[in-house]
């Protein structure tokens, strides 16, 4: 499961690591869950826009969310 930030295609997370300098970005996930959660500690104006949630299947699986930080 990647996490990627769309505005500028940055790999944020791949499974459980960390791809980005900014510390404030990390996945939670419980071992033996389905779930992938992207959390974004202190969340900054900058920080709005759309995320999209990738699966490394056969055929890509992917969900777009719309992140607005007021």
């Amino acid at each position: 499961v990647s996490w990627i930030r769309k505005r500028d295609l940055h790999i944020l997370t791949v499974g459980i690591l960390t791809y980005t300098t900014d510390q404030r970005f990390q996945t939670v996930h419980r071992d033996g869950s389905d779930e992938w959660t992207l959390k974004i500690s202190s969340p900054q104006l900058r920080d709005s826009g759309t995320y999209e949630c990738q699966v490394s299947t056969e055929s890509k699986i992917s969900q777009a969310f719309n992140l607005s930080v007021v």
